[in-house]
């Protein structure tokens, strides 16, 4: 997980997407679950352009992208996700579950830590992760 950079990553409706809080790559996937195609780029701060202008402006290296794009697929498939938030200051969530961003959370720093040891939703696992518990 450490190779993949700050953002969030999940499955929608069949497709994939990466949102790092300026824009939104969306691909579709091929027969075998893989990366196929970005088939929807959203500029977040005006989302009335078009995907040309959207890569222009924040440079966004496409093919370096759908790289990254299957290590999360690979990722998601080793470890039985659904998505990801992954912030490399503060703390990486993912979950299986729709509707339940935090079922994992792996903290980086003690006032996070402290957060979720006193959150009576969480329990601290032997391997460092805290995992959400149905109450």
């Amino acid at each position: 997980m450490k190779t993949l950079p700050d953002g969030i990553f999940a499955y929608r409706r069949g497709n994939i997407f990466f949102d790092n809080g300026k824009f939104m790559i969306w691909y579709t996937l091929d027969n075998s679950g893989n990366v196929k195609d970005i088939f929807k780029i959203n500029d977040l701060t005006n989302q009335n352009s078009d995907k040309t202008a959207a890569i222009n402006k924040y440079n966004i290296d496409t093919t370096g992208n759908k790289i990254v794009m299957q290590r999360f697929i690979d990722l998601s498939r080793k470890f039985k996700f659904g998505h990801i938030k992954v912030d490399k200051t503060n703390k990486v969530s993912f979950s299986y579950r729709d509707g339940l961003s935090e079922q994992f959370v792996m903290t980086f720093n003690d006032s996070l830590r402290n957060k979720y040891s006193n959150n009576k939703n969480f329990k601290l696992l032997t391997n460092g992760w805290f995992e959400y518990i149905d109450r």
